[in-house]
């Protein structure tokens, strides 16, 4: 039967908001979800978590810097430097985390002069400058042996001392005293920079940039929100720093003081800084404070037993559990127990996939027992369909009693389903800030989970190594989920009041998706194409039960 200008019409515009929709599907992933620089950032990720380019810093010059003396660190996970002049953080590279998977690739840089930390006092008196050597107790911090740094001035006297433990907390306890006749007014200033040339934010999935611990609740800046304006907040105790995906530097004031964070950008450099309350050192008196410094990995146990043996409130905020933080940090504790059973990160992830899809087991079956009766009136479906083309609204009121006589909602295959949504996306945070996740190797050619699938379907696996678009780059395991997406949609009943037009713009749903994924993480794509075929095993069983 010929169609009429009106169905025609009608099909176009149901064409039209389908594209309008599936576009819309993608772009909001790839907001929400994927990472900026996709496969490139496998290529430069480390080094740009790593070290930036400070250029013309605002308080410590770069050329006094690069040419002083320093202290050497030396502990089980760090090695580093530290500036006689001014006492600057300037190098520090992490000895058990290295730049890529290569076997010969150097290790992680945090800090360097390019990118680095320091303390320093402020008030109307005159302390020691960039240009000032300090005193030095001994020429190298270990685990074992902390430096004393001394400086004499005019009225003043000031010692600092520095140790760190085994792993990446930085302990500096500085000792002012009053030499003269008069009261000093004093204000410890604690400052974090790094240039802006090095640091490509991005859309991602996990937060960098500012982080801060405010009122005892989480502040978290990007770094273009402090482009064209300062933001300062005033609190009592907390946390500030500068974060990054897998590593971040954080200092932790006194919790007693009143204190000052500000994020700000001057020229090319990015600040985290704070400062202290004012207070008045009497003559004859001597002020002390204790700083903390946490420069090193973003490990869940480690942060919290910092967080407990130092009393520094919320400091697992560090680690962005996103929305979810109630599904978050037990799913990661829970993978991180299975990597250290199993000892292999993909294992971890296939088991805990199976784990939660028998938790999920309930929701899930009356999910595909609703779909499963769809589908058995999906042929007195398409008699009414074919009965009433042209009577929409007739169309409708039929299926409505249709669904009244066979008992069917046609709702409760989609409901169950929704509450598996935060599941999914708590799972998807779990694996993007996994410490453990990063360069974890699973079998055959998959050598890190954290990054793409390597392999490359359109190259012959690299046989043909041709140009191809990015896009174009697609790996084994995006292919497999694909191919799962597409099972599952074979099994599942065509939605009602669907036309032909928008259910074959729907079958290309699981090729837009192997796509749009080819460029996430392997580890994740792994998760998803074996809870798929849980999924189908699950559906078919339920499906020959039902009849």
């Amino acid at each position: 039967m010929q169609q009429t200008p009106q169905q025609i019409k009608s099909e176009q515009r149901s064409m039209m908001w389908t594209m309008i929709l599936i576009i819309a599907l993608l772009m909001g992933w790839q907001y929400i979800m994927a990472p900026s620089d996709k496969k490139a950032e496998i290529a430069s990720q480390e080094q740009t978590e790593v070290a930036a380019v400070v250029e013309s810093p605002a308080m410590i010059e770069k050329t006094v810097v690069s040419s002083a003396k320093h202290i050497n660190i030396n502990t089980d996970s760090l090695s580093g430097q530290i500036a006689l002049n001014g006492g600057v953080l300037d190098g520090l590279v992490l000895k058990k985390y290295k730049q890529t998977i290569d076997t010969d690739s150097p290790n992680v840089v945090l800090l360097s002069d390019k990118y680095f930390a320091y303390l320093q006092w402020v008030g109307d008196a005159k302390f020691p400058s960039e240009s000032v050597d300090w005193q030095i107790s001994n020429a190298t911090l270990s685990q074992e042996t902390p430096v004393l740094l001394s400086w004499t001035g005019v009225g003043l006297k000031l010692t600092r001392q520095i140790s760190v433990d085994e792993n990446y907390m930085f302990t500096i306890v500085d000792t002012l005293e009053n030499t003269s006749k008069n009261p000093i007014s004093v204000a410890l200033n604690g400052t974090i920079e790094r240039a802006a040339s090095e640091i490509k934010e991005g859309r991602s999935s996990v937060h960098t940039g500012f982080v801060s611990l405010i009122d005892n609740r989480l502040s978290e800046t990007t770094y273009d929100k402090t482009e064209k304006k300062t933001i300062s907040n005033k609190t009592k105790g907390g946390w500030t720093g500068i974060t990054d995906k897998y590593w971040q530097t954080i200092f932790i004031p006194e919790q007693s003081d009143k204190v000052e964070y500000t994020n700000k950008k001057t020229d090319d450099t990015y600040f985290a800084t704070f400062q202290s309350e004012k207070q008045q050192i009497m003559p004859g008196a001597v002020l002390t404070k204790t700083t903390y410094l946490f420069a090193g990995a973003k490990d869940l146990d480690l942060i919290n037993a910092y967080q407990k043996t130092l009393n520094i409130p919320k400091f697992e905020l560090t680690i962005d559990f996103g929305w979810f933080y109630f599904l978050t940090k037990p799913f990661l504790y829970f993978l991180q127990w299975l990597y250290a059973l199993v000892g292999n990160m993909g294992i971890a992830i296939l088991v805990f996939a199976t784990l939660l899809r028998l938790v999920m087991l309930p929701v899930a079956t009356k999910s595909y027992i609703s779909m499963a009766k769809m589908k058995q009136i999906q042929p007195k479906m398409k008699e009414l369909q074919e009965r009433y083309k042209d009577d929409r609204m007739r169309l409708q009121q039929e299926i409505m009693a249709l669904y009244k006589r066979e008992k069917v909602n046609p709702a409760g295959g989609c409901l169950p389903m929704l509450i598996q949504i935060p599941v999914f996306f708590a799972l998807y945070k779990v694996l993007s800030v996994s410490l453990q996740m990063r360069q974890a190797p699973f079998f055959g050619w998959i050598k890190d989970l954290s990054a793409p699938d390597p392999s490359s379907v359109f190259t012959l696996f690299g046989l043909m190594p041709w140009p191809i678009p990015s896009i174009l780059n697609l790996g084994v395991m995006p292919v497999l989920m694909g191919l799962t997406m597409y099972i599952q949609q074979k099994m599942a009943p065509q939605p009602a009041g669907v036309d032909k037009t928008q259910a074959n713009m729907f079958k290309f749903m699981p090729l837009i998706f192997m796509f749009m994924m080819g460029q996430f993480a392997v580890g994740l794509i792994l998760y998803w194409t074996w809870s798929n075929i849980l999924s189908i095993a699950q559906q078919k069983y339920i499906t020959k039960k039902v009849g």
